[in-house]
């Protein structure tokens, strides 16, 4: 029984760490980010530029919304549901339209919410409304050639 209690500690902490390692893990790769439209410019692209070059290595999704948009407040956790099923492999931001007008105006968003998908080669794709997470997979896959 003496021999039996290390090991069981042993277990139980190495345990303890894996589900921890986990936990953060998850919160890192499935977080949807805020970002400003100077942001954008530095990980996303120059929106004012002629001709959209991504800076970004992995695709990205921008949710533009507005906070006494209340569509926009149902699709929070829609997007983090969406975000959770590409596992890191495309990166998810929110611009609150309301304090960055010029990228809005730029993007002529006049209803929101609305998505910006931006895959690694080729023009941004737009959505625009609230649907559900297996029509935004649908759309962002359709988006990124898959």
């Amino acid at each position: 029984m003496k021999k039996l209690l290390p090991l069981a500690l042993a277990l139980l902490t190495a345990l303890a760490v894996n589900a921890q390692r986990a936990i953060e893990n998850a919160d890192t790769v499935y977080t949807v980010h805020s970002m400003t439209q100077d942001r954008f410019i530095e990980v996303v692209a120059d929106y004012a530029a002629r001709d959209w070059e991504m800076k970004n290595a992995r695709p990205v999704v921008v949710d533009f919304y507005a906070d006494w948009c209340q569509p926009c407040k149902r699709l929070e956790p829609i997007l983090r549901e969406v975000a959770q099923h590409y596992n890191g492999e495309v990166d998810f931001y929110r611009i609150n339209v309301d304090t960055n007008s010029e990228i809005a105006d730029v993007f002529q968003i006049r209803s929101i919410p609305y998505l910006l998908i931006c895959p690694l080669q080729g023009e941004p794709k737009n959505v625009i409304g609230l649907y559900s997470v297996q029509e935004y997979i649908r759309v962002i896959n359709q988006a990124l050639g898959r």
